[in-house]
């Protein structure tokens, strides 16, 4: 079987089944697929849609990357189509999956199912067309959460966070969505900096934008700390996808000896900017400078303690946006709990209010998390 541009799915151990006609090892690979991956009950033609759907070729490089397909390649790419077509796409096995879930972001398997459903070999051709410049293809391509570490992993069923898990901070959330919505438009954004205590919202408001915006190609990866230096190659991995992604710091505080801050500085004034736009850093901290002060660095002359403060803003200026999330007084924790039980049909009384004061006393004080907790707790 000859291909010009999809030639690396001829090394497919189940592409090789079919053309041998090896229905043992064909069997075996499509249960696999079916039952891990598939999304159809078509589990062959979807096999085979999803081999082409997440294949690194220069089709797919240009599609995602927005760029121009001349005549030539996309008559290659149709001779190539063709073949599939009649060797591969229209091959029957009778096998019809569980149906379990498979993690995958919901817009990525709706682009799967219409690529399988295809009819004919020119249908096929633009739906994959269509699915490289709006999703990319391979990983990038199947999750919209991430974790990196040197290495990048999709995150299966993501938080489903909202705004309306977080009571008040209406600034703050105004803040970040129209940061959010400027950066996803093509317009100028800025980094954000979340500060403040524990609890206030400020993890949950990211994973709310990500659910928020997830349609408009908004992607959220997190980093831990040991992985800021490692910045630079994840962001030359992401400088061809279709999509706009939110470097995620999560509870970010630096001790002065840490390497990751001076690289964190470094990465955010110059491979962020030269990134083409497609990269953002979001950090949360409970600091608003982000590395921790001691008694020592206010020792020395006046020109020594100047220094220290100004390395500790430099990192924090970095950030064109702060947000501080405030933990709320007595009377705001109260209204917190309110609108929580409200929201699952149960009014206030003056006994619950009594059980809530208990509650944050005895678990870590007032904030949102602990009047979320407390209501979790009444509710059972």
């Amino acid at each position: 079987m000859d291909l010009f541009i999809f030639d690396g799915i001829k090394d497919d151990p189940i592409v090789n089944a079919i053309l041998e006609k090896d229905n043992a090892t064909l069997l075996r690979g499509i249960v696999r697929f079916a039952e891990t991956e598939g999304v159809t009950e078509d589990s062959l033609r979807e096999y085979i849609a999803t081999l082409l759907a997440n294949d690194e070729n220069v089709l797919s490089m240009l599609a995602r990357g927005q760029k121009r397909i001349g005549d030539d390649l996309y008559r290659l790419a149709m001779l190539d189509i063709e073949t599939v077509f009649t060797r591969l796409f229209d091959t029957k096995i009778k096998y019809k999956p569980s149906g379990n879930s498979t993690g995958y972001y919901a817009g990525y398997t709706e682009s799967i199912r219409k690529i399988t459903s295809s009819n004919t070999p020119n249908e096929l051709l633009e739906n994959l067309l269509s699915h490289y410049s709006s999703l990319g293809n391979g990983l990038l391509s199947k999750y919209i959460a991430f974790r990196y570490d040197g290495e990048l992993k999709g995150i299966e069923n993501s938080d489903k966070a909202d705004f309306n898990d977080i009571v008040g901070m209406e600034h703050q959330k105004k803040v970040l969505i129209d940061n959010t919505k400027a950066y996803l438009e093509g317009k100028f954004a800025n980094n954000v900096l979340l500060f403040g205590d524990r609890g206030t919202g400020k993890s949950t408001s990211v994973k709310a934008l990500l659910n928020m915006f997830a349609k408009d190609g908004l992607r959220v990866i997190e980093l831990p700390k040991s992985a800021i230096t490692k910045i630079p190659d994840l962001t030359k991995q992401l400088e061809d996808s279709p999509h706009k992604y939110i470097l995620f710091l999560d509870d970010l505080t630096f001790e002065r000896h840490d390497t990751e801050y001076r690289a964190l500085k470094i990465a955010m004034e110059g491979q962020l900017q030269a990134n083409a736009g497609n990269v953002l850093v979001y950090a949360t901290s409970n600091r608003r400078h982000l590395i921790r002060e001691t008694w020592a660095d206010r020792d020395g002359g006046e020109v020594h303690v100047n220094d220290n403060k100004q390395e500790m803003l430099s990192l924090a200026e970095r950030f064109g946006i702060s947000l501080f999330f405030p933990a709320p007084d007595s009377k705001q924790y109260i209204e917190i709990v309110r609108v929580l039980l409200e929201r699952n049909g149960i009014e206030m009384t003056e006994e619950i209010k009594k059980e809530a004061v208990r509650w944050e006393m005895n678990y870590g004080g007032k904030s949102g998390r602990c009047a979320k907790q407390f209501v979790a707790d009444f509710l059972h």
